[in-house]
């Protein structure tokens, strides 16, 4: 089985970017906001969302919280 691809969670108002996961093998996904918005970066972890002004912020919160990139073929 192979894992997702960050672009299987786009849809008409947001892009998906990057999935990350978890220390718990959880999917944790970037995605950027297809329209003008001041809060166009957000990350997806379950339920929960948090929205981010730029890119940088995103990533430094994904590194802060010890998500992993999850690279193309499912290795980490």
């Amino acid at each position: 089985m192979t894992m997702p691809d960050a672009t299987d969670f786009g849809d008409n108002h947001k892009d998906a970017v990057t999935i990350y996961h978890t220390a718990d093998s959880e999917p944790v996904i970037l995605r950027r906001s297809i329209a003008l918005t001041p809060m166009p970066w957000c990350i997806h972890r379950g339920t929960s969302t948090v929205f981010f002004s730029c890119y940088r912020d995103a990533i430094n919160h994904c590194r802060r919280r010890g998500y992993r990139l999850i690279e193309e073929g499912g290795n980490t």
